[in-house]
């Protein structure tokens, strides 16, 4: 049974413009909104399972700048552990720069602090039974040692990787994370059983497919949920949902097909809301959905 998780991976400033097209070479195109908010993959999803009342710690790096104390501010303020983040000298802390309308998002990141995370800092008792590690970063070089402690340590493990396949990634994980494109990128035009048995199935594959919904694949059983249909406004963050609400019905004890319907439901929250946390999404409905399970 988890009894708390660690995210660890990305804290961000994101500034978001929603346009209603995108621009042109060379054009100079006015957005109808532009917004400052906190992100960043990994901290989007401690955001949510804290407001959902799981317990949850932040292990990440941000800058000695005015940002950085944003974005620890703000997840401390929903009730996020975050003793375990870092401050740098070295860098920025990590900035996204969002171009958002209802069919289309474009994103440009600068990692800065975010690279900085020195993995030998980060103490080896936090790991442990009953103790869930999610990491998002594309960075290997912090992934893989995170996930190697965790491991040894008796700790179940996931992630939502940005980045190239890694061969070293598949056997320290339970739970492999990922949208449709991610699975192209990383395995080509496969299925998600052929990307479970490519990837040597010894991770739970689970695939979120837009629209059409979500896929996982577990010890060779495969199980289908469909998206809820909801007007979408603003994409940003809702792969981060979706993890949120798949590992909160993890630490409810919930079947993989609940899983997937609870990480589906957070998904519909936040891409009908503008930024990656909204506060219009319904997380009570999704409590008791839980409890009905």
């Amino acid at each position: 049974m988890i009894r708390q998780i660690i995210c660890a991976g990305s804290l961000n400033v994101d500034l978001t413009f929603q346009i209603p097209r995108m621009p042109e070479e060379h054009e100079k195109l006015r957005c109808s909104e532009t917004r400052v908010s906190c992100g960043g993959s990994a901290a989007n999803t401690a955001h949510w399972l804290a407001r959902l009342g799981v317990d949850t710690r932040m292990l990440g790096c941000v800058g000695e700048d005015v940002f950085g104390g944003l974005c620890v501010d703000a997840l401390r303020a929903v009730g996020v552990d975050v003793q375990l983040i870092q401050r740098t000298r070295e860098a920025a802390t990590g900035m996204a720069a969002i171009l958002v309308n209802p069919s289309s998002k474009r994103m440009v990141t600068s990692g800065g602090a975010n690279a900085c995370l020195e993995v030998e800092r980060v103490p080896l008792e936090i790991f442990g039974p009953g103790v869930h590690l999610h990491v998002a970063t594309p960075l290997f070089s912090i992934a893989l040692p995170l996930l190697r402690r965790a491991k040894q340590a008796g700790a179940t493990t996931s992630c939502d990787l940005d980045g190239e396949s890694c061969p070293e990634l598949s056997p320290l994980l339970d739970f492999c994370l990922m949208n449709q494109t991610d699975l192209t990128r990383w395995l080509g035009s496969v299925t998600v059983r052929e990307a479970w048995e490519s990837l040597g199935g010894s991770a739970n594959l689970i695939v979120t497919q837009g629209a059409r919904g979500a896929t996982a694949v577990a010890a060779g059983a495969e199980v289908f949920a469909s998206a809820f249909d909801v007007p979408v406004v603003d994409r940003t963050g809702g792969g981060d949902a979706f993890d949120a609400g798949f590992l909160f019905g993890l630490a409810q004890g919930g079947s993989l097909a609940t899983c997937l319907r609870m990480g589906l439901f957070m998904a519909a929250g936040v891409v009908a809301g503008v930024g990656a946390r909204p506060d219009t999404v319904d997380l009570e409905s999704l409590g008791r959905f839980s409890r009905s399970s």
